[in-house]
């Protein structure tokens, strides 16, 4: 229960977010509440979408993307080699203890 109040409580944030953000572009720029217009530049503006701004997005996405399946494969080989040696191991162990059982009843 506890958890889905969390995720209720994102959704809601996150819907909160979204419109204020609609707000803010549907009015050029301003809200209904009083904000502080630093500038009018439009290499400043967090909406306005310049060419060098979309490039530095892309190459930042594929930089984050390229790094996180590095990442995701690093650790997937990890894993499988540990897995392997402790498969390995059990293997043996459970030989050894079926050689010495034999041995003993011998």
């Amino acid at each position: 229960m506890r958890r889905l109040l969390v995720v209720i409580a994102l959704i809601v944030l996150l819907l909160i977010g979204g419109g204020l953000t609609m707000q803010l572009l549907s009015n050029n720029g301003s809200l209904q509440f009083p904000v502080l217009t630093q500038t009018a530049q439009p290499n400043a503006s967090p909406t306005t979408m310049l060419p060098w701004k979309a490039e530095q997005f892309f190459l930042l996405v594929g930089f984050l993307l390229f790094n996180l399946v590095g990442i995701g494969l690093t650790l997937a080989l990890v894993f499988w080699f540990v897995d392997r040696g402790l498969r390995r191991s059990k293997a043996e162990a459970e030989s050894k203890q079926a050689l010495t059982t034999e041995s003993a009843r011998q």
